[in-house]
């Protein structure tokens, strides 16, 4: 009986650190020392590890989910490391029986929200996709089911069994952990670039502009995912405005095309957003807003250096070709099968884009990539989905949901240059949860909103 007592007391004092900001210190902790050390790969692992014992020990998910988003922010370094993770197989088998584990020691919730039919019609269009002319070889192929799984009905499962597994009982307490969550990640991805930056940086100083580097976009539309989450926190405590505004410097090195041009429209939206609805803090966000515009003047030369690698390729003919020629092998391969589209196993534009290995051909634009994988049967699927997407927003509103909507926008924007929310993990599965805590969230409402905006 005692020890039983003195393991309780002690997951007890575990699922308190856990839930408190300094969980968050020590995962940007450790993903400083994995970043700056080279071992992002042993980092995924312990970090892994890491969030399944806290599914462990407690209902609560969000500990997991901020575990899963750190490790994005710097296992997006590791391609072409697949070989580094097969040699380092074992440390898998821990995390693998203590996720199987939890099912068994903590009881979960399932749930249906007003979304899932949107995501149950989308997972039927994607199984659909390539009906009629797709090569049984190609659709069958480990990853044409990966995806269809993942981005369908695994989606399904995943989201019903992430969103009612949340702490929502803490009410405003939960809203500033969620928050808090996105902004460890920001700070994670500004680690991950200074160490580049430190690395290289007699390259950048010989002409003080972006550096490439392979996993720049995936930076960028971290950054922008989470950028939203901090203006939240500034309603709060203004001062946290400052971390918001270090997501967009941050996307500004990045060197992303997307994230330099989409990246400004989101700042200058959050910026808005705040000045309109949070009265409070509405001096400070114009004092915020002037001193940002003047500050952007006079470093207005080093900003035009910093953002060239970017704006040229915005308007390189050559760097668009790509892109542009998915976008019309993607009308030609919708005219091919309209009803069905090609279906997401189809490989056959890899004379224009080289994917890496494992991952779909994708055509680099959502709408794009909905006819030309799934035809008119997706347009209709997706469709449907955002419709429900929309209504939940509008049924659910506060200053919190208005939140998660615009970090949803932010990715849907993205998505129009890169694979974004075509991408499962983690950009599909985090804008599904924004939406499953939308409608579990009551803490806030409208007239939380209204009151919000009248400065009481």
């Amino acid at each position: 009986m005692e020890s039983s007592y003195g393991i309780k007391n002690i997951a007890g004092k575990l699922n308190k650190f856990n839930a408190s900001p300094y969980f968050g210190l020590m995962l940007l902790a450790a993903a400083s020392v994995f970043i700056f050390t080279g071992a992002e790969v042993l980092g995924v692992y312990i970090l892994s590890f890491i969030g399944a014992v806290t599914l462990l020990l407690d209902k609560d998910l969000l500990p997991a989910l901020e575990s899963i988003l750190v490790i994005c922010c710097f296992a997006i370094r590791c391609k072409n490391s697949a070989s580094e993770f097969f040699s380092l197989w074992y440390l898998g088998i821990p995390i693998a029986v203590i996720f199987f584990a939890q099912f068994f020691i903590q009881k979960r919730k399932l749930r249906l929200y007003s979304f899932t039919p949107g995501m149950i019609a989308v997972s039927i269009a994607l199984i659909l996709g390539g009906s009629g002319i797709i090569y049984w070889k190609s659709y069958f192929s480990p990853t044409s089911l990966f995806y269809m799984a993942s981005l369908g009905f695994g989606m399904v499962i995943l989201v019903s069994y992430i969103g009612p597994n949340l702490r929502y009982e803490d009410g405003e307490k939960f809203a500033l952990r969620f928050c808090r969550m996105h902004t460890t990640a920001i700070l994670t991805i500004t680690v991950s670039l200074l160490k580049e930056y430190i690395t290289r940086f007699d390259e950048f100083s010989s002409k003080f502009s972006a550096l490439p580097f392979q996993w720049r976009n995936n930076a960028a539309t971290i950054l922008m995912m989470c950028m939203p989450f901090a203006f939240y926190l500034a309603s709060k405590r203004y001062s946290r405005i400052l971390i918001g505004i270090l997501a967009y410097i941050a996307i500004l090195f990045t060197g992303s095309r997307g994230g330099l041009l989409f990246g400004t429209v989101e700042f200058a939206a959050c910026l808005l957003l705040l000045l309109i609805l949070d009265k409070k803090h509405r001096k400070a966000g114009i004092i915020t807003m002037a001193v940002f515009a003047v500050s952007a003047a006079v470093t207005g030369r080093f900003l035009y250096d910093l953002a060239s690698y970017a704006v040229a390729r915005l308007f390189d003919p050559d760097q668009n070709s790509i892109r542009l020629s998915l976008i019309q092998r993607g009308i030609e391969d919708f005219k091919a099968n309209p009803v069905f589209g090609r279906g997401l196993g189809y490989m056959g534009n890899r004379d224009i884009h080289q994917s890496a290995k494992h991952t779909l051909c994708w055509y680099h634009c959502s709408p794009v990539q909905v006819i030309a994988s799934a035809g008119i049967t997706g347009v209709m699927a997706y469709t449907y989905l955002n419709i429900q997407r929309i209504r939940c927003f509008i049924n659910n509103i506060s200053f919190f949901s208005v939140i998660l909507f615009s970090s949803f926008v932010s990715l849907e924007m993205m998505s129009l240059v890169n694979p974004g929310l075509f991408a499962p993990y983690p950009y599909l599965m985090f804008a599904s949860v924004y939406f499953a805590v939308t409608e579990s969230y009551t803490a806030e409402n409208r007239e939380t909103l209204n009151n919000m905006i009248k400065g009481k």
